[in-house]
């Protein structure tokens, strides 16, 4: 009897814990969207100021969290900037848009030349610097103080014992101020400013040109030059453009110049000659000649130009540091040495005169690609246009982006890509009525999008919609748990399980009484 009673018993406990588990299931929860397009990094590695070597493990933080990893295969760098070469993937979520990315070597923090922000889909060169290396390289930069060393050379100033004012000799010891002591036995002073070294080390002899003005064009005149004799002069208002004042000119003769006349005409960028090509790699604001028909570079040993800009005239140039003069030699540009002296006034060295001009670090942001998502769409649907804008400049860039179609223009917008960057950007135009729309980004041709009544995929779609609203019951129950019962947040699965424990229970009962 009790053997008996115990099987229907034993029944509806097995019966209440699978229906428990079955109606306690967690129900799945649908996703926001796809995520974001993660980023991805590549650049140099230097570690206590050497490359790093092959196989350092390079990690990407948002967060705090660790979001991607690298192994580098190479010396001094991880990752490439090619399509084909590795990178750093480093995954985010919308969220994460904006947040600064903490890079580590091998468990080290990185330095980085700027604050680096996770964007989706960003492809970005960003170099590392570990150790002491990076900070012992402005160290560096200490070197120039070794030029005071240059100073010493005041010491000449005591030969100076030979003429009136050698007893200033004994400022030598403030470097520059020695020079003047050594002047004391010399019969031409000369005049200040900027003046070029003398080859030999001697002292240097400065002769003042006369400048004359004529047509734009200043001409400097100084007679007969002597090798390792410095020609100066200040110039005039003249020689300005509208972005650019030429102030001072000297230059250190490497021969005897017979006859010395020296012409500096200003000019705009623009107003060079043809056979002068475009300077691509730099924002040039202003520009000027400097000829001679009486010598030429060859027997100049050195020239040093001064010069006034303001920051004003550069769009994207952002320090005065940055600011250079080129010059055009053997059908290119060359980045001169230049100084940045303050109250915007710059000093730069030139091995021989041509065209200059003044200039600074540009962006040079185009549209790389441009593709759409589909093809062929129906009426009232929306498609996608992906854009890549690359910036192969040195400077951060800022350009509008233009979605046009059949010609029109739809929607714009614009975008900030940093120095040596790619972004992306996405549009989602909408097709009304049916018909060919030819899409393109500015100047750039994404493709044609056919509208039709009716397209293959939204055959398959309206098939499987149909399909899941016949099957509605089915599917729900078996892969997603069902859908709430209004009013009550209670899903299918749910009240089939309820149903089924009370039918399980009143059978158990109904046993127990036939017992």
């Amino acid at each position: 009897m009790s053997r008996t009673r115990s099987t229907p018993i034993t029944v509806v406990i097995a019966s209440l814990l699978v229906v428990s588990a079955v109606a306690g299931a967690p129900v799945a929860v649908a996703q926001d969207g796809p995520p974001p397009t993660p980023a991805a990094y590549f650049g140099d590695i230097t570690i206590d100021g050497e490359p790093a070597p092959e196989g350092v493990e390079v990690t990407a933080h948002v967060d705090g969290e660790r979001r991607g990893s690298l192994t580098t295969t190479q010396t001094g760098a991880y990752g490439g900037s090619s399509a084909f070469d590795q990178k750093l993937v480093v995954e985010g979520t919308n969220d994460d848009a904006g947040a600064t990315v903490e890079f580590r070597v091998n468990g080290e923090v990185a330095g980085t030349d700027e604050a680096v922000e996770w964007e989706p889909g960003e492809v970005r060169r960003v170099d590392l610097t570990v150790g002491d290396g990076g900070d012992g390289g402005d160290g560096g930069d200490g070197g120039d103080g070794g030029d005071g060393g240059d100073g010493g050379d005041g010491g000449d100033g005591g030969d100076g014992g030979d003429g009136s004012d050698g007893g200033d000799g004994g400022d030598g010891s403030d470097g520059g101020d020695g020079g003047d002591g050594g002047d004391g036995g010399t019969t031409n002073t000369g005049g200040g400013g900027a003046v070029a070294p003398s080859p030999t080390g001697d002292t240097v002899e400065t002769t003042t040109a006369s400048v004359e003005t004529a047509n734009d064009t200043a001409t400097l005149t100084a007679g007969t030059v002597d090798a390792g004799e410095v020609v100066e002069a200040e110039l005039p208002d003249e020689t300005a453009s509208s972005n650019a004042t030429l102030s001072a000119l000297s230059v250190a003769a490497s021969s005897d110049i017979t006859s010395f006349d020296l012409d500096v005409t200003p000019m705009e960028p623009a107003g060079m000659p043809d056979d002068v090509r475009d300077h691509e790699d730099a924002e040039t604001v202003s520009a000027f000649e400097i000829a001679s028909e009486t010598f030429d570079s060859g027997e100049v040993d050195s020239a040093e130009i001064r010069f006034e800009t303001e920051m004003s005239a550069f769009s994207d140039t952002e320090s005065p540091d940055d600011v250079a003069l080129y010059r055009y030699h053997n059908n290119r540009w060359h980045e001169l040495p230049t100084a940045y002296e303050g109250n915007g006034t710059y000093v730069a060295e030139t091995p021989g005169f041509s065209y200059f001009a003044v200039g600074g670090p540009q962006s040079d942001v185009t549209v790389a690609d441009a593709a759409l998502g589909t093809e062929e769409v129906a009426p009232e649907r929306a498609t996608e246009v992906v854009v890549e804008l690359r910036n192969a400049g040195d400077a951060e860039g800022t350009t509008n982006v233009d979605l046009r179609i059949n010609g029109e223009l739809v929607d714009d917008r614009t975008i900030t890509v940093p120095a040596d960057a790619t972004r992306r950007v996405t549009f989602t135009p909408e097709f009304p009525e049916t018909g060919e729309y030819e899409v393109a980004v500015g100047s750039t041709e994404a493709g044609t999008v056919s509208v039709v009544e009716s397209t293959s995929s939204d055959a398959e779609s309206s098939d499987s919609s149909d399909a899941a609203a016949n099957d509605a019951n089915d599917v729900d129950a078996s892969d997603e748990g069902g859908s709430p019962l209004e009013g009550f947040g209670v899903g299918l699965t749910q009240v089939v399980g309820l149903v089924s424990l009370l039918l399980v229970v009143a059978g158990g009962f109904l046993l127990l009484r036939r017992e």
